[in-house]
């Protein structure tokens, strides 16, 4: 049997627009962000979910909270599904950080990873955690359609993990922007997952796709 996994970065939020490094500390949506939910929503709404499931970070749920009422579901918050822990910069501007240390800038922009921060939670330790999240969800949705709100870095993380893509190659088609929609599939005989869709954002204007 398979399953279908809808995966989505959550919506614009303060933090996002003030370029901090949004790790666990989370932040309210911008009036632009609660915009792209309804284009999401619009996008999503024929679509019929049997589970939904989020970060604990609430601008993971309330980007597809429509959604999950429109299937009369309930989201399924797990710790799991959490954007990269920044250890001590975690809530950081990046001026911020840069004024602190900006190796660390340097590095993100050589090798499309951020690391060096005093305290943070590793590429490898986000891989392994979501590897693993998202195939107990698969596996628990055999022959459904599911929805998983997360974030950018947990889910790029993913995404590379399943098609061995490292993540100094290919950064633009990585990336992923608020509301974005990956769609990917599982085979339940072998275990295995494979992209259908990466870093979708056709339900939004082109002026909109940040």
């Amino acid at each position: 049997m398979k399953t279908k996994l809808y995966i989505v970065r959550h919506t614009q939020t303060i933090g996002n627009i003030e370029k901090r490094l949004t790790g666990r500390k989370d932040y309210d949506l911008t009036e632009e962000g609660k915009k792209y939910n309804k284009y999401l929503t619009k996008r999503l709404e024929d679509i019929k979910f049997d589970s939904a499931y989020s970060s604990t970070s609430k601008r993971t749920s309330r980007t597809i909270q429509q959604l999950a009422d429109i299937n009369h579901i309930k989201i399924r918050e797990l710790d799991e599904l959490c954007e990269m822990y920044f250890g001590i910069y975690d809530g950081m501007k990046w001026t911020e950080v840069n004024m602190i240390n900006p190796q660390i800038d340097k590095i993100h922009r050589e090798t499309n990873e951020i690391m060096k921060i005093p305290e943070q939670e590793s590429t490898e330790e986000v891989r392994k955690r979501m590897n693993k999240i998202m195939l107990k969800i698969a596996n628990e949705n055999l022959g459904k359609t599911v929805l998983v709100c997360s974030h950018g870095v947990a889910i790029e993380t993913f995404l590379r993990s399943i098609t061995r893509v490292p993540f100094v190659k290919e950064r633009r088609e990585y990336s992923q922007a608020n509301t974005s929609v990956n769609i990917v599939n599982f085979d339940g005989d072998t275990q295995k997952f494979s992209l259908e869709k990466l870093n979708d954002l056709s339900h939004l204007k082109k002026e909109e796709k940040i």
